[in-house]
C-alpha cells in the first residue's frame, strides 16, 4: 500500500495544483468553457421548476451570510448553500453534461466552484482552470469506480472529490491542501442508490446539490486547517475498493497532464437521461422527415441495450412531476414524437399532462437485444421502428446520439441551448453578452461580471419566470 504522499490522492492534488491556465491546449480551454456555458443554462432552467423552486425557498428561509449567488433567484446564499441550490437546478432537467466512461455528472461539480470563485474574486480564467482540474480528477476516480459501483446499485459520487480538488485550489491550497479538501469531502459526499434516483422521488434533485455542497465543505474545512484522509482513494479500505473498484487501477491517475478526460464529456442535445438519448434522436428524425401525425400512431418499438432498459423503462402518470418523465423512455420518446424535439419544455407543467403525449408513450415497447448490448458501451445505441393505424412502418437507428465527442453539438447548437434558457430569466441582451464572455472571455474578466449578466430581470420568486424551454428569438441549431 503507498504512503500518503505517494498515493493516487497526493497524485491527483499535485495535478491540479501545478495546473496552470497558460498550459491548458486550446481545445481543453474551449471545451471548459463550452462545459460552463452548457451549466449556467441548465441551472437558470432548472431553477424554475417547482420542485427546484420548492428547495429554494426552503433554504432561502434559512437565512444566512449573503456569499454566493443563486442562480436565477435573486439572492445570495453562504457559500455551501449556494453550491447545493445550483446544484440542484442544473441537474433537474437531466439536461447536464455526461462521462460514459464514469456512468456519472462531471458537471455536479461545477456548482461549488462557482460559489467558492464569487466568493474569493476569482476570475474567469480561475474558473476554467479550476474546472479543468474537478473535471479530471473526477473522470478519473469515475471511470475507476464504474462499472463495479453501477452494478453494484451505488451512483458513482466522483464528482464530489473533483469538487473538493477544484475548490480548494480556488482557495489558494497547496497540493497538501488539495489533498485534505479531497478527504475530508469523504464526510460530506453522499452515497447515492441508483435506484432511489430512477425511481424518480420530487427530492431527487438534492442528491446532485449534495455532491456539490460536499466538494465546497470538503476544500472549506482543508483551509481551516483540517485534514483529510490523504489516502481516501486508493487505501484498501477506501472509496474505490468499498465501491467495487480496483484500487491498484492505473487508469485513476494514468496521463495526467497529456490525456485529457474533459474532450470525452459530452453534452446534451435532448432534455433527459443520456439513455433516453438514442430513442429520442430516432423519433424526432421519423416525426420530422415523415411529418407523423401523432395521433395515428399504433405502436412505437425500442430496441436498445440492457442498461437503457434497465434504468429508464419506466412508465409515468399525467399529473405528475416532471423529475420521473426525465428519467422514462417512454415519455420522452412520445414528447420527440409530439413536439419534435425533448429540451425543458417538454416538461413544463402544462406538457406533462397532455393526453396526446401519455397516450403514444403507453404504446411504447422496450426491448434489449444482443446486437445492442454488444455496441454498448461504446455506442449508446438503439433503433426505433413507429406503426401507424394504417400500416405504415418507420424505422430509425441512432448509434451516436448527438452531443458524443464523435457526433459534438455545434457551437450555434449551443449557445443556441443556452439562449433558450437564459433570456427569459436575464434577458435577451444580456444572455447574449453572457454567452460572448462565457465563450470568450478577456483575461481580465472576472465571474462577478458574469453573474451581473445573469441577474434576473422579472421579480419575486424563481416560480415567478416563464416555463423552462420557452423559445425565444433564437432557437438551438
Amino acid at each position: 500500500m503507498s504512503g500518503p504522499d505517494t498515493g493516487a490522492t497526493a497524485a491527483l492534488a499535485r495535478f491540479a495544483a501545478g495546473l496552470r491556465y497558460e498550459d491548458l491546449p486550446d481545445e481543453v480551454v474551449a471545451k471548459a468553457r463550452a462545459l460552463l456555458l452548457d451549466f449556467f443554462g441548465t441551472a437558470l432552467a432548472g431553477g424554475r421548476v417547482p420542485e427546484v423552486a420548492a428547495i429554494t425557498e426552503l433554504v432561502r428561509a434559512r437565512g444566512g451570510r449573503p456569499e454566493a449567488t443563486v442562480l436565477g433567484a435573486g439572492f445570495a446564499a453562504p457559500v455551501t448553500d449556494a453550491a447545493y441550490l445550483n446544484g440542484c437546478a442544473a441537474d433537474v432537467l437531466e439536461h447536464q453534461d455526461g462521462y460514459r466512461f464514469g456512468g456519472f455528472h462531471p458537471s455536479h461539480a461545477l456548482p461549488a466552484l462557482l460559489a467558492v470563485a464569487e466568493a474569493t474574486g476569482a476570475g474567469l480564467r480561475d474558473l476554467t482552470v479550476a474546472a479543468v482540474a474537478a473535471y479530471e480528477v473526477a473522470n478519473r476516480i469515475g471511470r475507476v469506480l464504474h462499472p463495479g459501483a453501477t452494478a453494484a446499485g451505488w451512483f458513482p459520487i466522483a464528482a464530489g472529490y473533483g469538487a473538493a480538488a477544484g475548490c480548494a485550489r480556488l482557495l489558494g491550497l497547496d497540493a497538501g491542501g488539495i489533498v485534505s479538501a479531497m478527504g475530508a469531502a469523504a464526510f460530506f459526499v453522499p452515497a447515492i442508490m441508483i435506484e432511489s434516483i430512477f425511481a424518480g422521488p420530487t427530492a431527487k434533485p438534492a442528491f446532485a446539490g449534495q455532491i456539490a455542497r460536499a466538494g465546497a465543505e470538503g476544500a472549506l474545512h482543508a483551509r481551516a486547517g483540517l485534514t483529510g484522509w490523504p489516502q481516501v482513494l486508493e487505501h484498501p479500505k477506501g472509496l474505490v475498493a468499498l465501491f467495487h473498484g480496483a484500487t491498484g487501477d492505473p487508469a485513476l491517475t494514468a496521463g495526467l497532464g497529456e490525456e485529457w478526460t474533459i474532450l470525452e464529456v459530452h453534452q446534451k442535445r435532448f432534455a433527459g437521461c443520456r439513455h433516453t438519448h438514442g430513442a429520442a434522436q430516432a423519433c424526432v428524425q421519423i416525426a420530422t422527415e415523415h411529418d407523423l401525425d401523432p395521433a395515428e400512431i399504433a405502436d412505437v418499438d425500442v430496441e436498445t441495450y440492457d442498461v437503457a432498459r434497465v434504468l429508464v423503462d419506466r412508465t409515468v402518470e399525467p399529473g405528475g412531476s416532471a423529475i420521473p418523465c426525465t428519467l422514462s423512455l417512454p415519455y420522452v420518446a412520445a414528447a420527440a414524437l409530439v413536439d419534435r424535439d425533448v429540451t425543458g419544455a417538454q416538461y413544463a407543467p402544462d406538457r406533462i399532462v397532455d393526453p396526446l403525449v401519455h397516450r403514444v408513450a403507453a404504446v411504447v415497447r422496450i426491448h434489449a437485444s444482443d446486437r445492442m448490448n454488444a455496441l454498448y458501451p461504446e455506442y449508446t445505441a438503439t433503433r426505433v421502428t413507429v406503426t401507424t393505424r394504417s400500416g405504415e412502418r418507420y424505422e430509425r437507428f441512432v448509434d451516436l446520439p448527438a452531443g458524443d465527442r464523435r457526433a459534438p453539438l455545434t457551437r450555434d447548437e449551443l449557445v443556441g441551448k443556452f439562449l433558450r434558457y437564459v433570456a427569459p430569466v436575464a434577458g435577451e441582451r444580456n444572455a447574449d453578452r453572457a454567452a460572448g464572455l462565457l465563450l470568450d472571455p478577456p483575461a481580465d474578466a472576472a465571474v462577478a461580471d458574469l453573474l451581473a449578466l445573469l441577474t434576473p430581470e422579472l421579480p419575486g420568486s424563481p416560480a415567478a419566470s416563464p416555463p423552462p424551454g420557452e423559445p425565444v428569438a433564437r432557437p438551438a441549431g
